[in-house]
């Protein structure tokens, strides 16, 4: 799916902070086509940092200094886009697995639909090759129930993805991984919703 690339216009204040540059702030959507072109190969990882270094050296740790607008008016875009920005920039993941989860990423914002519902997911998201990997030891009977639950209850999943996993029966694990190998992230965001069966 391409994410189209938008920004929020020209901000009333300079960008992030800086004292003499007026420009567009950069939107989740222009990031996340960055994630899209990167993950393809379009963009390679020392053209993608160098398009990070502008937006975090503008951006003042300091937040009474920051422009509050796109906290009061987009505050589940902004807080993904400031999430998935230091993620990438701070990883040391090799390229190619770097790769795969700039396309997830990009693949769960396209089929939720939502900032808020991925910011929630990507946890999950960002860890489901090996959480899908203690599924499948667990239905092999080779972890067990206790050691699956001693592994959701570290996980750094949201408090209701943790609650659901922690009561849902093995087919329903399966097909959540199912969905999370499948990358229809949209109908995995959908399961966790409901009580699991």
């Amino acid at each position: 799916m391409h994410i189209l690339s938008r920004t929020r216009g020209l901000p009333s204040a300079p960008y992030r902070g800086s004292p003499s540059i007026l420009a567009p702030v950069p939107s989740l959507y222009d990031l996340a086509s960055r994630l899209q072109a990167f993950g393809t190969g379009e963009l390679t990882r020392a053209e993608l940092e160098g398009w990070f270094a502008p937006v975090l050296t503008a951006d003042p740790l300091d937040v009474s200094q920051s422009d509050p607008e796109p906290w009061e008016d987009t505050i589940d875009e902004e807080r993904l886009f400031w999430r998935l920005l230091y993620f990438f920039d701070a990883s040391d993941t090799p390229d190619d697995a770097l790769k795969l989860l700039a396309r997830r990423v990009v693949a769960c914002l396209g089929t939720t639909g939502s900032a808020a519902e991925t910011f929630e997911l990507l946890p999950v998201v960002l860890d489901q090759d090996r959480f899908c990997t203690i599924v499948e030891r667990h239905a092999a009977g080779v972890i067990s129930r206790v050691g699956l639950l001693s592994v959701i209850a570290r996980s750094g999943y949201p408090a209701h993805v943790k609650l659901w996993l922690q009561y849902a029966p093995l087919a329903a694990l399966q097909l959540l991984c199912a969905r999370l190998t499948a990358g229809e992230y949209g109908r995995a965001a959908r399961l966790l919703e409901r009580p699991p069966v």
